[in-house]
């Protein structure tokens, strides 16, 4: 119910300082991280990549202590789409350079290379 309430809010926000505080007050990062059977089975990572400050703080260092390489938190969803190609999209390059950072040290495998198939050249057009 929770989860469900986080959404809802996020979803009312009028802008992305707004989305950003939502973030921010949240105790426990883990709640953006957890896969939700409600969204399709995705994490609500894909819908805040769209916004570089979200993804700065939901990746940042004071929330180390919450990742794992236990699950992944980027993955392609139904669509074929990751939340790079979100960011990709909406030129958000922080937010990328955050996102590989993290994929390159907790999902350190050759089997996410498939996220990274159709956007190499955007990513290298684009300096990442």
């Amino acid at each position: 119910m929770r989860e469900l309430l986080l959404i809802q809010s996020i979803y009312n926000c009028k802008t992305q300082s707004d989305i950003e505080i939502i973030v921010e007050e949240q105790p426990n990062p883990k709640i953006f991280f957890k896969v939700f059977l409600e969204l399709g089975v995705k994490s609500l990572v894909p819908f805040l990549a769209f916004d570089a400050r979200s993804m700065k703080s939901l990746l940042g260092q004071k929330n180390k202590k919450y990742f794992s390489g236990e699950f992944p938190v980027f993955f392609k969803n139904e669509e074929g789409r990751s939340a790079i190609d979100t960011a990709l999209d909406n030129n958000q390059i922080r937010s990328v350079n955050l996102m590989i950072d993290y994929i390159v040290e907790y999902q350190n495998s050759y089997f996410y290379c498939h996220l990274f198939n159709y956007n190499a050249i955007d990513l290298l057009n684009k300096g990442v």
